[in-house]
């Protein structure tokens, strides 16, 4: 993959995120946060995951800390401006790696420690489609919740996101 197409699938997915956050704003407070027994309860919860995981494997990659990332409660993010601000910070720290990027970066490997103590080794383009693809997995669950509750979920096709060539 070249550097141009990840950072446009980050593009796309932060194009689809704000999408997400214009409609949880329209909506009652209470559908954002009520359980729907998905994989993170409810919809906020799960926007939120979404965006922990960005910004942790981002901090990994920059060589930065991840603490607080995962202890910090769903219930912290109280209403809909507190994950838009959050959602504010964690574009601008994904924007600002992806700046730092290269072509050969991106085939370069990453080491880590996992959650189990073992070293893993990734090269850094497979980290990114890895956060592309949670990001475009949690994006369904949203989907399938909103249907649920018949609310109408927001256009994020891609060839929009696009335009026409």
């Amino acid at each position: 993959m070249f550097l141009l197409n990840i950072k446009d699938l980050f593009g796309y997915n932060w194009h689809s995120r704000r999408a997400f956050l214009k409609s949880m704003a329209e909506i009652p407070w209470e559908k954002v946060v009520e359980n729907c027994g998905a994989s993170f309860d409810c919809i906020r919860n799960i926007f939120v995951h979404s965006l922990q995981a960005e910004q942790a494997w981002i901090r990994r990659l920059s060589g930065k800390s991840t603490e607080g990332i995962w202890e910090t409660p769903f219930t912290k993010f109280a209403d809909i401006h507190v994950i838009e601000e959050y959602a504010d910070k964690v574009e601008a720290e994904t924007n600002e790696y992806l700046k730092t990027l290269t072509d050969e970066k991106l085939n370069s490997v990453f080491e880590f420690k996992g959650r189990d103590g073992k070293i893993n080794r990734y090269r850094i383009e497979d980290v990114l489609m890895h956060l592309v693809e949670e990001e475009i997995h949690h994006r369904g669950e949203l989907l399938c919740i909103y249907w649920q509750h018949d609310i109408q979920p927001p256009y994020i096709s891609y060839m929009a996101y696009k335009g026409q060539a």
